[in-house]
């Protein structure tokens, strides 16, 4: 009986509840370390960005400004400029090249200042990219060296750009094609790198943005076309110039295409010097005989070498050179005959030919031949040596004068006069020509009674020799 109050006591134990106010003190108690973390995290993220934040791709999240500076100018660091080229090639330039570095003006500041830190749970949940202008700053000095040292812009490393042209070989012309070269436009190309560097561009293709010069004649070109064509047309010419005795000389296409020359106009002509050049050299000064040496033969058999005098040929060197030009213009294949200032009797290597005098001062004896036979043989007079009028001797001349009758001198200049039936000169007053006045000739007789210069002839060889030469026809007096 006496336990029973016992068992009451602790069911009453059992039911008492927690009082009210303790809930109260814990829920007091959360509120307020909740109020205090929320505010030590709004004062952590005083001066700083919140969560989820980036600038220009850059994550700054829970940075401050500086460290945001510090990570777009790490960002900056990392920038390259790939430089692609023709034929597969690519260059770089780097952030570290041109001292190339973030210019903070201002911008990041304003961005972290329009963040609230007390609302910084609710910028938690959400992500923010932000971008600033990314001004940066490099050195001009260093980007200019950069660029410069590119391999694109080293002689070493280009092909120049050359037109399509015409090129001549052993065999004639051709048209050599366009070079499309790695030749750039320096000053464009060098202000587009500025462009790429200050903008941030991080590839350039010089190919595509036109950097590149181009030839601006290319090998299908009309008009280069046509002056192939037309050089072509000269090429097929074959000149011929014969002067005997198997002495040939041929303006072919060999000869022919180093005459073409490229005109200011970018036409192609042939060349007046550069055939002038060619008759003097080749025709003038190898066949060329007018008052050059000349070696004879005496009727004797005696071999003389004689210089001076006006006989011979002589090509007339400015009208052979217009006429070449023409028969190579006109395509011509064929002989072609020199145009001459003087002529002499014979083309060959004997240009005196068989028909000829020969005065011989020592012998006092003159002979005439015809087709290299003697149709005269006659004593003469020369000039008297001893007045000063000895007969000019030494050369080989030609008659310049065929005249029958003539009176010769003049009382009034030359204190003579005298009438002659044949008068035939070779050398200024001095000729040949009949003197009815003498009944001898030969021996000395010139040296005492000598002619004022003339070769004094008996009238019947006189007027043989007359009849057998004309104008032209050599005489050599030694």
């Amino acid at each position: 009986m006496e336990q029973a109050p016992k068992r009451a006591a602790v069911r009453r134990r059992q039911k008492r509840q927690t009082s009210p106010g303790v809930y109260v003190l814990i829920v007091a108690l959360f509120l307020a370390l909740l109020v205090f973390f929320y505010a030590l995290a709004a004062r952590y993220y005083t001066g700083r960005f919140p969560n989820k934040t980036t600038i220009n791709g850059v994550d700054v999240s829970n940075m401050t400004e500086a460290n945001a500076v510090a990570a777009l100018n790490r960002q900056v660091q990392e920038y390259t400029l790939t430089i692609t080229e023709r034929d597969g090639v690519t260059e770089v330039i780097r952030a570290r090249d041109i001292d190339l570095a973030y210019d903070d003006t201002g911008e990041v500041a304003g961005l972290l200042a329009q963040y609230n830190p007390a609302l910084w749970v609710t910028y938690y949940f959400t992500e923010d990219d932000l971008s600033v202008s990314g001004d940066t700053t490099y050195s001009q000095t260093r980007a200019a060296e950069e660029i410069a040292d590119l391999d694109c812009f080293n002689p070493l490393y280009v092909t120049k750009v050359q037109d399509a042209c015409l090129q001549k070989n052993d065999s004639g012309y051709y048209i050599q094609a366009e070079v499309q070269g790695t030749q750039l436009d320096e000053e464009k190309t060098t202000q587009l790198l500025l462009d790429a560097l200050t903008s941030h561009q991080t590839e350039l293709d010089l190919d595509a943005e036109g950097c590149y010069l181009a030839p601006t004649v290319l090998q299908d070109d009309e008009t280069l076309n046509q002056e192939l064509e037309k050089i072509n047309g000269w090429l097929q010419a074959e000149i011929t110039y014969d002067f005997e005795d198997g002495r040939l000389e041929v303006a072919d296409n060999t000869v022919i295409k180093d005459w073409i020359a490229q005109q200011e106009d970018g036409s192609y002509a042939i060349d007046y010097d550069l055939v002038f050049d060619w008759v003097k050299t080749t025709l003038a000064y190898q066949y060329d005989t007018f008052g050059l040496t000349h070696v004879v033969t005496t009727h004797s058999g005696e071999t003389l070498t004689l210089t001076g005098g006006d006989y011979g040929w002589c090509i007339d060197r400015p009208t052979t050179t217009e006429a070449l030009i023409e028969a190579v213009e006109a395509g011509t294949v064929g002989e072609l005959e020199p145009a001459y200032l003087y002529t002499a009797q014979s083309r060959g290597v004997d240009d005196i030919g068989g028909t000829y005098v020969e005065v011989s001062i020592a012998d006092q004896t003159m002979w005439c031949y015809k087709d290299y036979e003697v149709v005269v043989e006659t004593p003469v007079v020369t000039g008297n040596p001893n007045k000063g009028n000895a007969t000019p001797s030494g050369s080989v001349w030609a008659f310049d004068c065929h005249k029958s009758p003539a009176t010769l001198g003049s009382y009034v200049t030359q204190g003579y006069s005298s009438y002659v039936n044949y008068w035939m000169s070779f050398t200024g007053n001095v000729g040949i020509h009949d003197s009815s006045w003498r009944s001898s000739y030969g021996g000395d007789i010139y040296l005492t009674n000598g002619s004022h210069g003339c070769v004094n002839t008996p009238y019947e060889a006189a007027k043989k020799i007359y009849e057998t030469v004309s104008v032209g026809t050599a005489v050599f007096v030694y």
